[in-house]
């Protein structure tokens, strides 16, 4: 690590993107290829297909350039079908998030320049990914041989995405900067906060309906273009919905930070919600067969491990209820009466997870010892 981070001439890599949407592949990319720069002085050329959806995220992004830099990262337009040529010759490393097809002659640049070339793959809680981790595999058309790096939560794996200073930036969010990201969304800081991130096939109206029931005050924060999809009565009697528009990667962690809960999806705002040290309900990307539920239940059973049993049950209810589209008055009760032994859980946890390497840092000690 230290022999990367202190080179004159800092190591190059690629990192390869397929934009399916500004909330996962593309958000994490940035992140890691963030990360790569500041922290660890490694050129970054992120090689991505879709500028335009990239943009929602870095709103600098000239679309009708095909190469620019963007805060030290050099952003290419590529096209990943077969036969393209469109990808500039391959780095000494090579870094492709979520393992996607890429032109069979760049493969065969990359075999030809010896470059290290690692898939980085999705997050998973599961107990194989720490048999999977820095496995090798042979392309069967190149014979590239490419290595299999996977985040995940134990020191088996590559760990969590989180940036250096993250923990420095969310030990200064004090009350005052809380009050003031609430205000600045149109809140009340007095009120019970959720924040609400979903995927749209989540039957959020029943869900709201059944929260104004209970007959507590409380305010949601739901991202705009999820706001646009709701079918929401003309008023709630105790309940008040906020919608905000996209935002940074920064600005969605003091979201996260100034809430009492979060709901969040998929793989990103999941992480950062770990990070935030806050009671949290993950809805994993939808699968096939029901294996986001396995997903799920081996994160539970892992984060849950050294939770009271009583709390423990809450939070496994509480996302078994999410998953199903399910509400119980009862148990939301229940969740409300232990917040601040749920809140304390999350902080203890975040903790636990900081102690690790960090993702990036991970595969920077990897790419160092190759």
């Amino acid at each position: 690590m230290w022999l990367i981070m202190n080179s004159k001439s800092p190591i190059v890599c690629h990192l390869i993107c397929k934009v399916i949407d500004f909330f996962g592949d593309i958000g994490i990319a940035w992140r890691i290829a963030k990360q790569l720069k500041n922290d660890f002085n490694v050129e970054v050329h992120l090689l991505v297909d879709d500028l335009v959806t990239s943009q929602r995220l870095i709103p600098s992004i000239d679309t009708s350039l095909q190469k620019q830099t963007i805060e030290g990262i050099r952003i290419y337009c590529c096209d990943f079908s077969e036969g393209s040529t469109s990808l500039p010759p391959p780095p000494d490393f090579v870094f492709n998030l979520f393992n996607i097809d890429l032109p069979h002659n760049y493969k065969k640049l990359v075999k030809r320049k010896k470059s290290k070339y690692i898939v980085i793959e999705y997050l998973s809680a599961e107990p194989w990914v720490d048999n999977f981790h820095l496995k090798p595999s042979i392309d069967p058309e190149s014979g590239l041989i490419k290595t299999f790096f996977y985040p995940g939560f134990t020191n088996q794996t590559g760990g969590l995405i989180r940036e250096k200073n993250l923990f420095f930036r969310r030990e200064a969010f004090d009350q005052s900067k809380r009050h003031n990201v609430i205000h600045s969304l149109g809140g009340d800081p007095n009120l019970y906060s959720i924040s609400l991130f979903y995927y749209p096939i989540q039957k959020i109206d029943f869900f709201l309906d059944s929260i104004d029931r209970l007959k507590k005050p409380i305010q949601f924060f739901i991202p705009q273009y999820l706001f646009d999809l709701l079918k929401l009565r003309n008023e709630y009697q105790f309940i008040r919905i906020i919608n905000y528009p996209f935002l940074s990667h920064d600005d969605f962690d003091d979201l996260l930070w100034s809430c009492d809960l979060n709901f969040v999806r998929g793989e990103d705002s999941w992480i950062r919600a770990i990070w935030a040290g806050k009671p949290f309900i993950w809805q994993p990307y939808i699968q096939q067969n029901n294996i986001h539920i396995i997903k799920l239940k081996a994160f539970l059973k892992r984060y849950c491990e050294t939770c009271d049993q009583d709390l423990s049950e809450i939070l496994i209810k509480m996302h078994d209820d999410w998953s199903n589209n399910k509400f119980n008055e009862v148990l939301w009760l229940d969740f409300f009466k232990e917040q601040a032994r749920l809140e304390a859980f999350a902080l203890k946890q975040s903790h636990y997870y900081f102690k690790e390497a960090s993702f990036v840092e991970s595969l920077i000690d990897y790419c160092s010892e190759t």
